[in-house]
């Protein structure tokens, strides 16, 4: 695809997928192949960083408190490294 910006893609550790209920579903994605998502995804650009987070879910941001905030210092570890600089705090009082 030959996206220019770079891109993150947070996922689990692992998946468990299945047509029985398994544990291994609470700390997993059970919904997609996460070996799949990480070698496609490495072909969207040039600049990809992949994070497997132990313990999240399919959607990263729905997993248990600790793995929440494992991935959102992930997330603040990468904008602060390919996020250029912060915007300008915005101007107080009434705008124009």
């Amino acid at each position: 695809m030959n996206i220019e910006v770079p891109i993150l893609v947070l996922l689990s550790r692992g998946s468990a997928n299945g047509l029985f209920w398994s544990e291994e579903m609470r700390r997993t994605d059970a919904v997609l192949d996460v070996n799949t998502i990480s070698a496609r995804a490495l072909t969207l650009g040039r600049t990809v960083t992949i994070e497997r987070i132990d313990g999240a879910l399919h959607d990263v941001f729905l997993s248990p408190a600790a793995v929440r905030a494992d991935a959102y210092a992930r997330l603040a570890r990468w904008l602060s490294a390919y996020g250029g600089d912060p915007l300008p705090p915005a101007p107080a009082g009434p705008h124009p």
